[in-house]
Formats: structure tokens, sequence, C-alpha cells
């Protein structure tokens, strides 16, 4: 698997996020928004946060990316499958383990979804291990992620929402 964060979020895009904080309430932004204030606005999930881009390259197995494309607020552009666009395989017998590649671009509030679906140990082991080294290179590059970018039963403060969770799983074999 090969993993890479293409574009991620600069200052200026964080000002633009307190722009359009400040005008929902009247005010104008004066100064570039504290460390504090962004880590406040992405555990709120505010709708400015939106405006915070992300992009990825992934080469992984095409089973993992179908589980990845489900997030319809997340676009992605996957390697073409059809034997007319590429010879390295014929698409009638490939088999499901393949490696495809694309680029996954979203926003920070996409992103903190599928981080809360995707690292959930419901989740495909090789889903959850593409999922966690994206988060990984974002934390790296934004460390003003790192708390947020966790399972969804961690996000809610240890309480699980799947229909069959972790717990569910263990009790029942």
């Amino acid at each position: 698997m090969k993993i890479e964060l293409l574009e991620y979020p600069q200052e200026r895009d964080w000002l633009a996020v307190k722009e359009r904080a400040l005008v929902t309430v009247g005010k104008k932004a004066v100064t570039p928004p504290t460390e504090e204030w962004k880590r406040k606005i992405l555990e709120a999930r505010h709708s400015p946060i939106r405006k915070l881009q992300f992009s990825f390259y992934l080469e992984i197995p095409y089973w993992v990316s179908v589980h990845l494309v489900r997030h319809i607020h997340a676009q992605p552009y996957v390697k073409s499958q059809r034997n007319d666009r590429q010879s390295d395989y014929d698409r009638n017998a490939a088999r499901q383990d393949e490696t495809v590649c694309m680029i996954w671009d979203m926003n920070a509030e996409e992103l903190l979804t599928i981080a809360n679906k995707r690292l959930c140990n419901q989740a495909s082991k090789e889903t959850r291990e593409v999922v966690k080294e994206m988060c990984e290179l974002v934390k790296a590059a934004c460390p003003e992620f790192s708390e947020v970018l966790v399972p969804m039963c961690v996000y809610h403060g240890g309480v699980c929402h799947e229909m069959f969770s972790c717990r569910e799983k263990v009790k029942n074999g």
C-alpha cells in the first residue's frame, strides 16, 4: 500500500474558516485563529470546517477502495479497470486484491466522519490500516486534528452506536 497526503489546509485556509464562522454572528476576522480556536471548531464540527480541503493519493487493494468510495461527501478519482483503458490485467478476471490507485478529495468534516467510521473495529482491518495512515499523515501536517480523528465510540465518549458493537461481537462470539 502507498498513501500520501497531497494537499492539506494552510493558514490562509484557517483564516477563511474563521471569517465564515464570524460572519454568521455579524463579526469580521481581525486576527488569525489560535490553535485552541482551531481545536474547538473541529470538535464542534461547525460548518465552516468544510472550507478545509484534503487530498490523498492511495495505492490500495481494489476491494478496500470500494469501502472508501461509499463516503458520498468525499470525491474519489479511481483508476479505471476497463480493458479499453488499461492493459495491466483482464478486468473480467481481475482479483479483488489487485492494487488500484486513486486520488481522494474531501473536506475536514468528511475526513472526521471517515475517521469515525473507518477507524472503528467493525471496519475491515485493511480499511482501518489505510485510514489510520491517512490520519497519521494529517496529524503530522495539521496537529490540531490530533484529538478528533478517532473512532465514533471515542468521539462519543466511549459509547458505541454500531448495530453490532465490538462489545457485542466479543460477547456473542
